[in-house]
C-alpha cells in the first residue's frame, strides 16, 4: 500500500488542530473567569447578608440592654449626685472655715469622702471576681459615718440643724445606694430570690444591730445569710429567731447565769483550750457504783410426773436423807442397794432428788 504525503495538507491540518486547541483553551479560561466572578459575587452577597444579620442582632441586643443600661445610668446618677453635693459643701467649708486656699480645698472632701468610696469599690471589685471582701463593708460604713458626722457638725454650726442633717444624709445616701445595688447584684449572682432580698432589707431596717452581727458572723465563718442570722440570735439570746418573746427572756436569764458560772469556773482553772476547743479540766468520776446482785428468787421446780413405784420410793428416800442415812443426791445404785427395785425406778427417783437439790456451782468450784 502506497502512502502519499502532502506537506501542505499536513500544515493545514496542524493549523486546524492548533486553532481548535486555542479555542478550547480560551473557552476554559473564560469559564474559569466566569466561575471566579460568580464565586466572588456569591461571597459578596453572603458577606452583605452576614453584615445585615449582625446589624439586626446588634440592634436587638441594644434594645434588650437599653432598659438595664438606662437603669444603670440612673443608679450612677443617684449615687454620684449626693457625692458631688457633699463634695462641694465640704470644699466650701474648707475655704470659709478652715481657711484652706481655693486651689487646695478639694483635698479636704477627698480625704473625708474618698475613703468610704475606695472601700466600696474595692469590695465590689473583689466580689465581682469571687474573692472574699473581708472587713471592707464594715470600714466603708465606718468611714461614711465619720464623713456624715463632720458634714452634720459643720452644717449645723453654719446653717442650722436642718442643714446639718441634710449634709450628713448626703454623705450616707450615696454609700447606701451603692450598697443596695451591690447587694442586689450579689443576690442575683447567688440565685437569691426577690423575697429573700426584701427580707434582708427589712431585717436591716428592723434589726440593724442583729443584722450587723449576722454580717460579721458570715464574713468570719464563711457561712450563708440564714445560718449567720440564726447564729447571731443564738449568740445574743441563747435561742433562735423563731423563739417566742417569753422564751427569749427566759433564755437570756439562763445564758447570763451560765455565763457567770462558767466564768467563775474558768477563773478557777476548770477550763482549758485544746486545739481551739474549750474543754473542762475536771472529768466526772469513772468509778461507777456496782449494782448489788439481785436476791435470788427461789422458783418452784417443776417436778416431772413419777410412776407409783417411784413416788413411793421417793418418799422413802426423803425420809432416809432426813435421817442422814443417804446423801442429798444419792446415785441410782445407792438407791437400789438401799431399797431394791428396778434400775429405771431408781433413776427416776435419782432425777427427782437432783431437781429438788440443785448443784451449788460456787461450792463445787471451791
Amino acid at each position: 500500500m502506497t502512502t502519499i504525503y502532502d506537506p501542505r495538507a499536513a500544515r493545514t491540518i496542524a493549523k486546524a488542530e492548533a486553532a481548535k486547541t486555542n479555542a478550547q483553551t480560551e473557552s476554559l479560561r473564560e469559564q474559569t473567569r466566569q466561575d471566579r466572578e460568580d464565586h466572588q459575587a456569591e461571597t459578596a452577597r453572603q458577606e452583605r447578608k452576614e453584615r445585615r444579620q449582625e446589624r439586626r442582632e446588634r440592634w436587638a441586643r441594644w434594645r434588650k440592654a437599653a432598659p438595664d443600661t438606662a437603669l444603670s445610668g440612673l443608679w450612677a446618677a443617684l449615687i454620684v449626685a449626693p457625692l458631688l453635693l457633699a463634695w462641694d459643701a465640704q470644699a466650701t467649708f474648707a475655704v470659709k472655715v478652715l481657711h484652706v486656699s481655693a486651689g487646695m480645698s478639694w483635698l479636704f472632701p477627698l480625704a473625708i469622702e474618698a475613703g468610704a468610696w475606695v472601700c466600696a469599690f474595692e469590695a465590689h471589685r473583689r466580689a465581682s471576681r469571687g474573692a472574699p471582701v473581708g472587713s471592707l463593708p464594715r470600714w466603708m460604713w465606718v468611714l461614711a459615718g465619720i464623713a456624715a458626722t463632720i458634714n452634720a457638725a459643720h452644717g449645723t454650726a453654719d446653717y442650722g440643724i436642718a442643714a446639718g442633717l441634710a449634709l450628713g444624709t448626703l454623705s450616707l445616701l450615696g454609700v447606701l445606694l451603692h450598697h443596695i445595688r451591690q447587694s442586689l447584684d450579689a443576690a442575683e449572682a447567688a440565685g437569691t430570690s426577690a423575697r429573700e432580698v426584701s427580707q434582708r432589707f427589712a431585717r436591716w431596717l428592723l434589726f440593724p444591730r442583729m443584722s450587723l452581727a449576722a454580717a460579721r458572723i458570715a464574713n468570719r465563718a464563711g457561712v450563708d445569710h440564714p445560718t449567720a442570722w440564726e447564729a447571731a440570735w443564738i449568740d445574743r439570746h441563747g435561742v433562735g429567731p423563731a423563739a417566742s418573746k417569753r422564751d427569749r427572756k427566759l433564755a437570756k436569764v439562763i445564758v447570763k447565769r451560765q455565763l457567770a458560772t462558767d466564768r467563775k469556773a474558768a477563773e478557777n482553772g476548770e477550763f482549758v483550750i485544746v486545739n481551739g476547743v474549750i474543754l473542762r479540766t475536771t472529768l466526772p468520776p469513772l468509778d461507777v457504783p456496782t449494782e448489788q446482785p439481785a436476791a435470788e428468787v427461789s422458783t418452784p421446780i417443776e417436778q416431772q410426773k413419777l410412776s407409783d413405784r417411784a413416788a413411793s420410793l421417793l418418799d422413802q428416800a426423803l425420809a432416809a436423807i432426813e435421817a442422814g442415812e443417804l446423801p442429798e443426791r444419792p446415785s441410782a445404785n445407792a438407791l437400789r442397794r438401799r431399797f431394791g427395785g428396778a434400775m429405771e425406778t431408781a433413776q427416776e427417783v435419782r432425777d427427782a432428788l437432783s431437781d429438788m437439790h440443785p448443784v451449788d456451782t460456787e461450792s463445787e468450784a471451791a
